[in-house]
Protein backbone atom coordinates (compact mmCIF):
# COMPACT_ATOMS: atom_id res chain seq x y z
CA UNK A 1 0.00 0.00 0.00
CA UNK A 2 1.14 3.38 -0.51
CA UNK A 3 0.80 6.90 1.62
CA UNK A 4 0.81 9.07 -1.36
CA UNK A 5 1.63 12.47 -0.45
CA UNK A 6 1.50 14.86 -3.81
CA UNK A 7 0.61 18.38 -4.63
CA UNK A 8 -1.90 17.32 -7.40
CA UNK A 9 -3.26 14.02 -7.49
CA UNK A 10 -5.85 12.79 -10.00
CA UNK A 11 -7.73 9.40 -8.91
CA UNK A 12 -10.68 7.77 -11.19
CA UNK A 13 -12.93 4.74 -10.85
CA UNK A 14 -15.49 4.14 -8.16
CA UNK A 15 -16.19 7.10 -5.83
CA UNK A 16 -18.54 6.79 -2.67
CA UNK A 17 -19.23 9.83 -3.06
CA UNK A 18 -21.09 12.32 -1.07
CA UNK A 19 -22.88 12.15 2.64
CA UNK A 20 -25.17 8.92 1.33
CA UNK A 21 -21.97 7.43 -0.53
CA UNK A 22 -23.78 6.93 -3.88
CA UNK A 23 -21.33 5.18 -5.84
CA UNK A 24 -20.38 7.65 -8.65
CA UNK A 25 -18.04 6.10 -11.80
CA UNK A 26 -15.89 9.25 -12.13
CA UNK A 27 -13.22 11.05 -10.90
CA UNK A 28 -11.52 13.46 -8.16
CA UNK A 29 -8.57 15.83 -8.07
CA UNK A 30 -6.96 16.68 -5.20
CA UNK A 31 -4.63 19.82 -4.66
CA UNK A 32 -2.79 20.46 -1.93
CA UNK A 33 -4.84 18.28 0.34
CA UNK A 34 -8.63 19.77 -0.67
CA UNK A 35 -10.59 17.76 -2.91
CA UNK A 36 -10.65 20.47 -5.70
CA UNK A 37 -13.24 18.82 -8.48
CA UNK A 38 -15.17 15.70 -8.72
CA UNK A 39 -17.29 14.30 -11.93
CA UNK A 40 -18.64 12.05 -14.02
CA UNK A 41 -16.34 9.84 -16.49
CA UNK A 42 -13.06 7.51 -16.49
CA UNK A 43 -9.99 10.25 -17.19
CA UNK A 44 -6.16 9.52 -17.27
CA UNK A 45 -5.52 9.42 -13.54
CA UNK A 46 -2.57 8.36 -11.11
CA UNK A 47 -4.54 5.50 -9.98
CA UNK A 48 -8.24 3.88 -10.07
CA UNK A 49 -10.05 2.00 -8.03
CA UNK A 50 -12.75 2.27 -5.35
CA UNK A 51 -12.33 5.36 -3.81
CA UNK A 52 -13.77 5.84 -0.22
CA UNK A 53 -13.00 8.29 2.87
CA UNK A 54 -10.98 6.79 5.57
CA UNK A 55 -12.02 5.31 8.33
CA UNK A 56 -12.52 7.17 11.58
CA UNK A 57 -12.40 5.26 14.71
CA UNK A 58 -14.19 6.73 17.58
CA UNK A 59 -13.57 4.93 20.41
CA UNK A 60 -9.89 3.19 21.11
CA UNK A 61 -7.22 3.08 24.18
CA UNK A 62 -3.79 2.88 22.34
CA UNK A 63 -1.74 3.03 25.89
CA UNK A 64 -2.71 -0.69 26.04
CA UNK A 65 -0.10 -1.52 23.11
CA UNK A 66 2.05 -3.41 24.80
CA UNK A 67 0.26 -6.40 26.17
CA UNK A 68 -1.95 -7.79 23.68
CA UNK A 69 -4.60 -11.00 24.02
CA UNK A 70 -5.35 -11.58 27.94
CA UNK A 71 -6.68 -14.66 28.52
CA UNK A 72 -10.56 -14.20 28.39
CA UNK A 73 -11.97 -12.66 32.05
CA UNK A 74 -14.43 -10.51 33.29
CA UNK A 75 -14.48 -6.98 32.13
CA UNK A 76 -13.44 -5.56 35.81
CA UNK A 77 -10.38 -7.97 35.75
CA UNK A 78 -9.43 -7.20 32.03
CA UNK A 79 -9.71 -3.55 32.20
CA UNK A 80 -10.97 -1.94 35.96
CA UNK A 81 -9.01 -0.86 38.50
CA UNK A 82 -6.15 -2.80 39.49
CA UNK A 83 -7.07 -5.40 36.66
CA UNK A 84 -4.95 -6.59 34.32
CA UNK A 85 -4.55 -4.10 31.88
CA UNK A 86 -3.44 -1.70 34.87
CA UNK A 87 -0.84 -3.96 36.24
CA UNK A 88 0.85 -4.31 32.78
CA UNK A 89 0.92 -0.25 32.36
CA UNK A 90 2.55 -0.21 35.74
CA UNK A 91 5.06 -2.84 34.89
CA UNK A 92 6.09 -1.09 31.39
CA UNK A 93 8.67 1.45 30.86
CA UNK A 94 7.67 4.73 29.31
CA UNK A 95 10.35 3.28 25.95
CA UNK A 96 7.80 0.18 25.90
CA UNK A 97 4.53 2.33 25.50
CA UNK A 98 5.76 5.20 23.64
CA UNK A 99 6.90 2.04 21.29
CA UNK A 100 3.51 0.36 21.21
CA UNK A 101 1.58 3.07 20.63
CA UNK A 102 3.95 3.56 17.74
CA UNK A 103 2.86 0.67 16.23
CA UNK A 104 -0.29 0.73 16.43
CA UNK A 105 -0.61 3.78 14.87
CA UNK A 106 1.06 2.05 11.69
CA UNK A 107 -1.62 -0.42 11.90
CA UNK A 108 -4.29 1.72 11.67
CA UNK A 109 -2.79 3.80 8.26
CA UNK A 110 -2.35 0.35 7.08
CA UNK A 111 -5.99 -0.62 7.76
CA UNK A 112 -7.46 2.24 6.12
CA UNK A 113 -8.04 4.79 9.60
CA UNK A 114 -7.49 8.00 9.34
CA UNK A 115 -8.86 9.91 12.66
CA UNK A 116 -8.94 7.96 15.97
CA UNK A 117 -10.06 9.51 19.24
CA UNK A 118 -8.28 8.13 21.96
CA UNK A 119 -9.06 8.07 25.81
CA UNK A 120 -5.73 8.73 27.35
CA UNK A 121 -4.73 7.42 30.43
CA UNK A 122 -1.42 8.80 32.36
CA UNK A 123 -2.37 12.24 32.81
CA UNK A 124 -0.42 14.19 30.91
CA UNK A 125 2.16 12.78 31.05
CA UNK A 126 0.30 10.34 29.04
CA UNK A 127 -0.67 12.45 26.42
CA UNK A 128 3.37 13.43 26.45
CA UNK A 129 3.72 9.59 25.50
CA UNK A 130 1.14 9.64 22.97
CA UNK A 131 2.20 12.75 20.73
CA UNK A 132 6.00 11.50 20.84
CA UNK A 133 4.37 8.18 19.29
CA UNK A 134 2.29 9.81 16.66
CA UNK A 135 4.96 11.80 15.57
CA UNK A 136 4.23 12.29 11.96
CA UNK A 137 2.51 9.30 11.00
CA UNK A 138 -0.76 10.32 9.06
CA UNK A 139 -3.42 10.31 11.60
CA UNK A 140 -5.52 12.90 12.82
CA UNK A 141 -6.48 12.40 16.67
CA UNK A 142 -8.96 13.26 18.69
CA UNK A 143 -7.35 12.99 22.39
CA UNK A 144 -9.55 12.05 25.55
CA UNK A 145 -7.41 12.77 28.56
CA UNK A 146 -7.96 11.10 31.83
CA UNK A 147 -6.51 13.35 34.62
CA UNK A 148 -4.38 12.32 37.58
CA UNK A 149 -6.02 11.31 40.64
CA UNK A 150 -6.55 14.07 42.79
CA UNK A 151 -6.07 16.50 39.53
CA UNK A 152 -8.60 17.81 36.89
CA UNK A 153 -5.51 19.40 34.84
CA UNK A 154 -6.35 17.89 31.13
CA UNK A 155 -2.89 18.81 28.82
CA UNK A 156 -3.74 21.85 26.35
CA UNK A 157 -3.06 19.15 23.55
CA UNK A 158 -6.71 17.35 24.49
CA UNK A 159 -9.71 17.59 22.65
CA UNK A 160 -11.43 16.66 25.94
CA UNK A 161 -11.47 14.48 28.92
CA UNK A 162 -12.57 10.94 29.15
CA UNK A 163 -13.88 9.52 32.11
CA UNK A 164 -14.06 5.61 32.72
CA UNK A 165 -17.63 4.57 34.52
CA UNK A 166 -18.31 7.24 36.91
CA UNK A 167 -18.50 4.53 39.36
CA UNK A 168 -14.57 4.27 39.11
CA UNK A 169 -14.28 8.00 41.49
CA UNK A 170 -15.88 9.86 43.54
CA UNK A 171 -18.61 12.07 42.21
CA UNK A 172 -17.40 15.32 43.35
CA UNK A 173 -14.00 14.30 41.27
CA UNK A 174 -16.04 13.37 38.30
CA UNK A 175 -18.28 17.05 38.48
CA UNK A 176 -15.02 19.05 39.04
CA UNK A 177 -13.01 17.60 36.14
CA UNK A 178 -16.11 17.99 34.38
CA UNK A 179 -16.68 21.89 34.88
CA UNK A 180 -12.84 22.19 34.41
CA UNK A 181 -12.87 21.01 31.11
CA UNK A 182 -15.82 23.07 30.13
CA UNK A 183 -14.06 26.08 31.82
CA UNK A 184 -11.19 25.68 28.94
CA UNK A 185 -14.25 25.03 26.06
CA UNK A 186 -13.22 20.97 25.99
CA UNK A 187 -15.76 17.97 25.40
CA UNK A 188 -16.67 14.92 27.83
CA UNK A 189 -16.79 12.07 27.16
CA UNK A 190 -17.52 9.15 29.44
CA UNK A 191 -17.79 5.46 29.61
CA UNK A 192 -21.33 4.23 30.51
CA UNK A 193 -23.86 0.96 30.45
CA UNK A 194 -21.08 -1.19 29.85
CA UNK A 195 -21.12 -3.90 32.47
CA UNK A 196 -24.12 -2.77 34.23
CA UNK A 197 -26.84 0.41 33.66
CA UNK A 198 -26.47 1.56 37.43
CA UNK A 199 -24.05 4.10 36.22
CA UNK A 200 -25.79 6.08 33.24
CA UNK A 201 -28.17 8.41 35.32
CA UNK A 202 -25.02 9.41 36.68
CA UNK A 203 -23.03 9.75 33.72
CA UNK A 204 -26.27 11.71 32.11
CA UNK A 205 -26.24 13.95 34.98
CA UNK A 206 -22.81 15.16 33.98
CA UNK A 207 -24.57 16.12 30.67
CA UNK A 208 -21.40 14.75 27.94
CA UNK A 209 -21.08 15.50 24.69
CA UNK A 210 -20.26 11.45 24.05
CA UNK A 211 -20.98 8.19 25.70
CA UNK A 212 -19.12 5.02 25.09
CA UNK A 213 -20.77 1.02 25.26
CA UNK A 214 -24.20 1.94 26.34
CA UNK A 215 -24.82 -2.14 26.05
CA UNK A 216 -26.63 -2.39 28.86
CA UNK A 217 -28.69 0.20 28.82
CA UNK A 218 -32.61 0.20 28.85
CA UNK A 219 -34.72 1.33 26.46
CA UNK A 220 -35.87 4.33 28.58
CA UNK A 221 -31.97 4.95 29.34
CA UNK A 222 -31.68 5.27 25.43
CA UNK A 223 -34.58 7.62 25.10
CA UNK A 224 -33.08 9.69 27.14
CA UNK A 225 -29.91 10.01 25.76
CA UNK A 226 -31.79 10.62 22.16
CA UNK A 227 -33.85 13.63 24.10
CA UNK A 228 -30.54 15.11 25.08
CA UNK A 229 -28.77 14.53 21.42
CA UNK A 230 -25.75 12.73 22.93
CA UNK A 231 -24.24 10.25 20.49
CA UNK A 232 -23.10 7.27 21.31
CA UNK A 233 -19.60 4.96 20.01
CA UNK A 234 -20.19 1.16 20.39
CA UNK A 235 -17.16 -1.70 20.32
CA UNK A 236 -18.99 -4.70 19.79
CA UNK A 237 -15.88 -7.00 18.95
CA UNK A 238 -14.64 -5.82 22.38
CA UNK A 239 -18.06 -6.07 24.13
CA UNK A 240 -18.35 -9.78 22.90
CA UNK A 241 -14.50 -10.64 24.08
CA UNK A 242 -15.51 -8.95 27.69
CA UNK A 243 -19.19 -10.81 27.46
CA UNK A 244 -20.99 -7.66 28.54
CA UNK A 245 -23.08 -8.62 25.54
CA UNK A 246 -23.33 -6.82 22.28
CA UNK A 247 -25.15 -3.69 22.67
CA UNK A 248 -29.10 -2.46 20.92
CA UNK A 249 -27.63 -0.64 17.46
CA UNK A 250 -30.72 -0.64 16.06
CA UNK A 251 -32.87 0.36 18.76
CA UNK A 252 -30.30 3.42 19.28
CA UNK A 253 -30.87 3.90 15.29
CA UNK A 254 -34.04 3.61 14.92
CA UNK A 255 -34.49 6.45 18.30
CA UNK A 256 -32.22 8.67 16.21
CA UNK A 257 -29.03 8.27 18.38
CA UNK A 258 -25.99 8.95 15.99
CA UNK A 259 -24.11 6.13 16.64
CA UNK A 260 -19.97 6.05 15.93
CA UNK A 261 -17.77 3.33 15.57
CA UNK A 262 -14.88 1.88 17.70
CA UNK A 263 -12.31 -0.68 18.58
CA UNK A 264 -11.78 0.01 22.50
CA UNK A 265 -8.52 -1.46 23.60
CA UNK A 266 -5.66 -2.36 21.69
CA UNK A 267 -5.40 -5.48 24.16
CA UNK A 268 -8.33 -7.10 23.21
CA UNK A 269 -8.66 -5.85 19.73
CA UNK A 270 -6.57 -5.05 16.34
CA UNK A 271 -7.58 -1.29 15.47
CA UNK A 272 -8.51 -2.62 12.14
CA UNK A 273 -12.28 -1.06 11.49
CA UNK A 274 -12.79 -3.22 8.01
CA UNK A 275 -13.00 -6.06 11.20
CA UNK A 276 -15.26 -3.88 12.77
CA UNK A 277 -17.62 -2.59 10.33
CA UNK A 278 -17.68 -6.65 8.95
CA UNK A 279 -18.56 -7.61 12.73
CA UNK A 280 -21.07 -5.03 12.92
CA UNK A 281 -22.93 -5.58 9.82
CA UNK A 282 -23.29 -9.59 10.52
CA UNK A 283 -24.24 -9.18 14.02
CA UNK A 284 -25.54 -5.92 15.28
CA UNK A 285 -27.61 -4.03 11.84
CA UNK A 286 -27.76 -5.55 8.14
CA UNK A 287 -27.49 -2.23 6.52
CA UNK A 288 -24.08 -1.42 4.42
CA UNK A 289 -24.53 2.14 4.40
CA UNK A 290 -25.58 2.52 7.86
CA UNK A 291 -22.82 0.55 9.35
CA UNK A 292 -20.22 2.58 6.38
CA UNK A 293 -21.86 5.31 7.99
CA UNK A 294 -21.17 4.68 11.71
CA UNK A 295 -17.06 4.37 11.15
CA UNK A 296 -17.25 7.42 7.96
CA UNK A 297 -19.60 10.39 8.27
CA UNK A 298 -21.08 9.35 11.72
CA UNK A 299 -17.80 9.08 13.35
CA UNK A 300 -16.51 12.93 11.86
CA UNK A 301 -19.70 14.71 12.93
CA UNK A 302 -19.52 12.96 16.73
CA UNK A 303 -15.97 14.63 16.90
CA UNK A 304 -16.87 17.47 15.44
CA UNK A 305 -14.80 17.51 12.13
CA UNK A 306 -17.55 16.33 9.76
CA UNK A 307 -17.13 20.03 7.74
CA UNK A 308 -13.50 18.61 6.89
CA UNK A 309 -13.65 14.30 6.81
CA UNK A 310 -15.94 12.20 6.53
CA UNK A 311 -17.03 11.66 2.94
CA UNK A 312 -15.98 12.82 -0.10
CA UNK A 313 -17.24 16.27 -1.43
CA UNK A 314 -15.64 19.13 -3.48
CA UNK A 315 -14.18 21.55 -1.02
CA UNK A 316 -13.39 19.11 2.01
CA UNK A 317 -10.20 17.35 2.44
CA UNK A 318 -9.30 14.47 0.48
CA UNK A 319 -8.38 11.99 3.10
CA UNK A 320 -9.27 9.12 1.45
CA UNK A 321 -8.68 5.72 0.84
CA UNK A 322 -8.26 3.62 -2.37
CA UNK A 323 -9.38 0.24 -2.39
CA UNK A 324 -8.32 -2.79 -5.47
CA UNK A 325 -11.63 -3.80 -7.10
CA UNK A 326 -9.87 -6.06 -9.04
CA UNK A 327 -7.90 -8.30 -6.38
CA UNK A 328 -8.77 -11.94 -5.67
CA UNK A 329 -11.01 -10.91 -3.09
CA UNK A 330 -12.93 -7.72 -4.59
CA UNK A 331 -13.28 -9.27 -8.41
CA UNK A 332 -16.98 -9.37 -9.20
CA UNK A 333 -18.06 -7.28 -6.49
CA UNK A 334 -22.07 -5.87 -8.19
CA UNK A 335 -21.89 -3.43 -4.74
CA UNK A 336 -19.17 -1.33 -4.21
CA UNK A 337 -20.45 -0.26 -0.84
CA UNK A 338 -21.70 -3.32 0.24
CA UNK A 339 -18.19 -5.02 -0.84
CA UNK A 340 -16.28 -2.78 1.16
CA UNK A 341 -18.11 -2.97 4.42
CA UNK A 342 -18.64 -6.91 4.00
CA UNK A 343 -15.24 -8.31 2.74
CA UNK A 344 -12.83 -5.91 2.01
CA UNK A 345 -9.48 -6.28 4.11
CA UNK A 346 -6.03 -4.15 4.57
CA UNK A 347 -4.41 -6.09 1.53
CA UNK A 348 -7.30 -4.48 -0.99
CA UNK A 349 -5.38 -0.93 -0.09
CA UNK A 350 -4.19 0.21 -3.09
CA UNK A 351 -3.08 3.37 -1.37
CA UNK A 352 -3.99 5.83 1.07
CA UNK A 353 -3.79 9.97 0.63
Amino acid sequence: MQDVRKEEIILSGTILSGEEFEPLEGYLCIKKGIIIEMGRGRIEADLEGIICPRLVNAHVHVGDSIFKDPPFAPLKELVGPGGMKHQALVRATGEDLVEGMRMTFLDMVATGTGTFADFREGGTDGVDMLLEALGTIPLRSRILGRPDPGSVQVHDECWGIGISSTRDYPRSWAEDAVAAARSNGKKVAVHAGEAGRGDIEDALALEPDLLVHMTKASTQDLREVADAGIPVVVCPRSNLFTGVGPPEVTEMLGLGIMVGLGTDNVMLSSPDLFSEMNFALRTLVHNDRQVFNMCTLNGARILGIDKRIGSIDVGKEGCVMVIDGRSNNMWGSKDPLASVVRRARPSDLLAIF
